[in-house]
């Protein structure tokens, strides 16, 4: 995917796409960051990565952002019942999607996977990709993953 995935700036570039071009070159140009996206491609290799590039997968990331969203903007501890409906729903969803149960390892799958992707800067790095290749950029789910994973854990240390 991170190969596929490159930045292309194309021949007559906006100005948002240079923008985002001299971004990415300041970005990539941090060895933390590279040394970053270098266990991401090596985390992404082992074929342990949420492969939910589907129509409904996509569906169920645009769910998942708007419940969660939700909970934080209503104050709903990941905890709390009313949390726990949430999560539980969303589990259940996911696990259809995967085919697999939806237990504690599943859900302890689920947050290994989102904690390996809740890194801002890898989060940035993409949306850099996607502005300098005209994609479009769709919303993150950065601001949302720490609920989401405290609510997976239900406050259990994996």
């Amino acid at each position: 995917m991170i190969r596929a995935a490159t930045p292309d700036l194309p021949d007559d570039p906006s100005s948002e796409q240079v923008e985002a071009w001299a971004e990415l070159a300041e970005l990539v140009g941090d060895e933390d960051f590279r040394a970053r996206m270098r266990r991401t491609a090596v985390y992404q290799a082992t074929g342990r990565t949420l492969h939910i590039e589907s129509e409904a997968g996509e569906e169920l990331m645009a769910l998942t952002r708007q419940r969660v969203a939700e909970a934080l903007e209503s104050g709903i501890d990941p905890l709390g019942d009313r949390g726990t409906r949430i999560i539980d729903d969303l589990v259940h969803r996911f696990a259809a999607v995967f085919a697999r149960t939806p237990d504690t390892e599943f859900r302890d799958w689920m947050a290994e996977q989102l904690e390996e992707a809740h890194d801002p800067r890898v989060d940035r790095y993409w949306r850099l990709v996607w502005i300098v290749n005209g994609w479009q950029v769709v919303p993150s789910l950065a601001p949302v993953y720490p609920w989401l994973v405290h609510a997976l854990r239900n406050g259990r240390e994996v």
